[in-house]
């Protein structure tokens, strides 16, 4: 039976390699890693998680848990318990209970009634970058040496991967942010002030007694609409040059991240994110999902004088949705102005491939909602 199991874990950790594409996200990497996990130690639930340099937890994926499990459970895992101890640690840990280590922490309402457990880091360039969980319900039979031995060679197989594609996404963040930089000086220094000495032509004009009352009555429109589109254009040069994170996006931190930025003291909050709905984005799907929710919630608090705003990301089974809902002044759908904001998250949208729903109610708020058709395969 061992020998039999042994040469089944062979065949499968030969796959990995051909799991680890070049050119690969992070994300999808992870998440193929997951599921070699669990085909290579049998197990019934996988994890995965990456770590910063600080060991946070910063990206976590799993498989072996249905789409209706996950999204009851809510918000991903944070690092506490046993998912914290890997981050500092360097060799396997095996359970067979792992509710009796001093580290767990229990689960939430609703979680399977995990057991059997076997965690294995992820070490590249002498610090765990990641961690493998296993897990059986209990009552399982536990992870053997074999089982072990299996997570602990995909974890040397993987390492390599894994810590490029960190790297690799880390580098593409600072050159974005280095290239937001730039655009915001020359739109500040370009833009703006070809605008400014444009709308002050027009004001001279439209104070002329020599001209015709709609002519000055067409330039003092021109002069409203120039200054509109300056504070659009300032307004997103702040968001360019608004402090970020350095590493990956990451939903469940950075949307906490961009309220703490945006939203002023005295407006209640309110964030509810599944981790089934951060499972399936990508990078560049968070990225844009992110600044949407930045454009969103700076349009309700500088035009709707909100008392409270509530962000909300999820999953069914047609989509991901992203909404951003405040309770603030709202406004009139028939006369309202599409400013460059309204235009950045359309196009991003498109991008996406997602549906974009702006519903403003005139004296009860406004709601955005983002809608990204689910892409995956029905098997």
């Amino acid at each position: 039976m061992t020998e039999a199991l042994s040469v089944r874990q062979l065949a499968e950790m030969s796959l990995t390699s051909e799991t680890l594409v070049a050119g690969q996200e992070l994300g999808d990497i992870l998440q193929a890693v997951a599921q070699r996990a669990k085909a290579v130690t049998n197990a019934d639930w996988t994890a995965l998680s990456t770590f910063d340099e600080d060991g946070h937890l910063n990206r976590f994926v799993y498989t072996g848990m249905s789409e209706e499990q996950a999204r009851k459970l809510g918000h991903p895992p944070v690092g506490k318990g046993l998912l914290g101890e890997l981050a500092s640690r360097d060799r396997p840990i095996r359970l067979e209970d792992l509710t009796t280590h001093p580290a767990s922490v229990g689960w939430p309402e609703g979680h399977p009634d995990m057991a059997v457990f076997l965690g294995v880091p992820i070490r590249a360039s002498g610090r765990t970058i990641g961690s493998l969980y296993m897990t059986r319900p209990r009552g399982a039979p536990p992870f053997n040496d074999e089982d072990e031995l299996a997570a602990a060679i995909l974890s040397l197989q993987v390492a390599s991967s894994i810590a490029y594609a960190m790297a690799h996404e880390r580098n593409g963040r600072l050159f974005l942010l280095e290239e937001r930089a730039r655009i915001a000086h020359d739109l500040h220094d370009g833009t703006i002030q070809t605008l400014y000495a444009l709308g002050l032509e027009s004001d001279a004009l439209a104070g002329r007694s020599d001209f015709p009352d709609e002519v000055r009555a067409a330039m003092s429109t021109s002069v409203r609409r120039i200054n509109e589109l300056i504070a659009d254009i300032r307004g997103y040069i702040t968001m360019l040059e608004a402090e970020a994170p350095l590493t990956q996006p990451e939903l469940s931190r950075d949307l906490a991240f961009i309220i703490r930025q945006i939203v002023p003291p005295g407006i209640d909050t309110v964030v509810n994110i599944t981790a089934a709905a951060l499972q399936e984005l990508g990078t560049r799907d968070s990225e844009d999902l992110m600044y949407i929710a930045r454009e969103a919630l700076s349009n309700a608090v500088r035009h709707g004088s909100p008392t409270k705003v509530a962000i909300d990301l999820r999953q069914t089974d047609q989509e991901t949705a992203l909404t951003v809902q405040d309770n603030g002044v709202g406004f009139d759908q028939a006369n309202a102005r599409t400013g460059l904001g309204t235009v950045t998250m359309r196009t991003r949208c498109e991008r996406l491939g997602a549906d974009l729903a702006v519903l403003g109610i005139p004296g009860m708020g406004t709601t955005v909602r983002v809608a990204i058709p689910r892409r995956r395969d029905d098997d």
